[in-house]
């Protein structure tokens, strides 16, 4: 009987001060970031897991060239107010390690909030930090089922880029305009289904999808789920009891939330 798990690695929180190399629009609401840099030297990147991510520091707009935070002798985080950047949760795309080349993709929300706005008008040059954070790794898994929405796409597209290629299972992606669909390199055991204009998660859709997450006797079965954060809280109860899937069998994480503007609330799970 094959081992089967998941592995937590919180991350390190190194911090790292970053430039734009180039930056384009992947899809009229997605657009890429690519950051370079000499700090990225030694980052750590685990491309098997699932959604890797870092936290980002966005600087205060048009501040291009920004005091960064340092660490005061009582070991807080030290900073100007009016330089004080906004601290948000992305998922790494891709990260070159021989061009050493990080990539970001942004849901552009017009200017609801710092990390949008700040990706929308991002140019070679500017500069941007992280904190070096983690990711999750099942393994030993029979089947993956994953669900999101926008937000969650690149996490999505990330993670089945880098399944082993006998992987199997079921990816459901909700967007609100067709235009925002992105070819996906998947295993060929895994589907790809695109729900278009539905820009959130819905309830009634959901638990028809959930559907899809009910294990065989004796599989092995990961639900990964990235959605709004009181779904999210409803979708781990359920998961739990209704699905009776055990802890290490899922990982749903709040995105956003409704009535919050983008970024103004930190994504859990």
């Amino acid at each position: 009987m094959k081992a089967s798990g998941i592995i937590h690695n919180p991350g390190r929180g190194t911090f790292r001060r970053l430039q734009v190399l180039r930056a384009w629009r992947v899809t009229p609401h997605m657009r890429r970031v690519v950051l370079t840099g000499p700090e990225l030297a030694g980052f750590s990147f685990y491309r098997q897991g699932l959604g890797p991510y870092v936290k980002l520091l966005v600087p205060p707009l048009n501040l291009k060239d920004p005091g960064w935070p340092r660490i005061g002798e009582s070991g807080a985080i030290e900073c100007p107010v009016d330089q004080r950047p906004s601290v948000r949760t992305y998922t790494v795309r891709d990260f070159d390690e021989e061009l050493q080349e990080l990539t970001i993709d942004f849901v552009l929300h017009g200017d609801e909030g710092p990390a949008s706005r700040w990706a929308a008008k991002a140019e070679p040059g500017d500069s941007i930090a992280l904190l070096e954070r983690g990711f999750s790794h099942p393994y030993g898994v029979d089947r993956y089922v994953f669900i999101g929405d926008h937000t969650a796409l690149p996490a999505i597209a990330q993670s089945l880029e880098n399944l082993p290629d006998d992987s199997r299972g079921e990816a459901v992606i909700c967007l609100g305009d067709d235009e925002d669909k992105q070819h996906l390199r998947a295993p060929p055991g895994l589907s790809v289904t695109w729900l278009i204009g539905e820009k959130t998660i819905e309830l009634p859709s959901l638990m028809r999808d959930l559907k899809l997450a009910s294990a065989e006797p004796g599989e092995y079965l990961f639900l990964w789920v990235g959605a709004e954060a009181r779904l999210a809280r409803f979708l781990r109860s359920h998961a739990k009891d209704g699905l009776s899937l055990p802890k290490d069998q899922y990982s749903i994480l709040n995105y956003w939330r409704r009535g919050f503007a983008e970024g103004s609330f930190e994504r859990s799970g």
